[in-house]
């Protein structure tokens, strides 16, 4: 068996995801198994936290191919996009900020014409717009908050 190449972006990202399983694992034993004999609470976070530490023993154990490089920029840069959007949401409201996301994220990770990004972002918030507020019944702030 071929021993694991570890790069500091993994070994990164293995403690990261060590510290969110055992999170997982700590808060799934707070909230309790079993409530009014029917699973409880803490079910789905124990399970998270299981399927999350298999997969870091997997990570750990696998060899990182020889043709794959280890760090890639466009992970990192949908992460930042992803959490500006975050911070973005509460002032811009949904519509402003998810076209403005969608339309980064087509055109930059995606690398299609402005055109196409922008039809595609007006349909993916008109799709968002037709589920979260209408059918889900969700309340969310639709346009910005000034």
């Amino acid at each position: 068996m071929a021993t694991a190449r570890l790069t500091t972006p993994t070994y990164v990202a293995v403690l990261m995801l060590l510290v969110l399983a055992l999170t997982f694992g700590l808060g799934a034993f707070r909230l309790g198994f079993w409530v009014d004999d029917a699973p409880g609470p803490g079910v789905l976070p124990l399970a998270v936290s299981i399927a999350l530490l298999v997969l870091l023993v997997l990570v750990v154990r696998e060899p990182l191919p020889a043709d794959e490089r280890a760090f890639a920029l466009a992970p990192a840069a949908a992460i930042l996009a992803t959490i500006v959007y975050a911070i973005v949401v509460p002032y811009t409201g949904f519509v402003i900020a998810t076209l403005a996301l969608l339309i980064v994220w087509i055109r930059g990770f995606y690398r299609q014409s402005l055109l196409r990004a922008v039809v595609a972002s007006v349909g993916l918030t008109a799709s968002g717009l037709v589920i979260f507020p209408l059918l889900l019944k969700v309340p969310m702030q639709l346009g910005p908050a000034w």
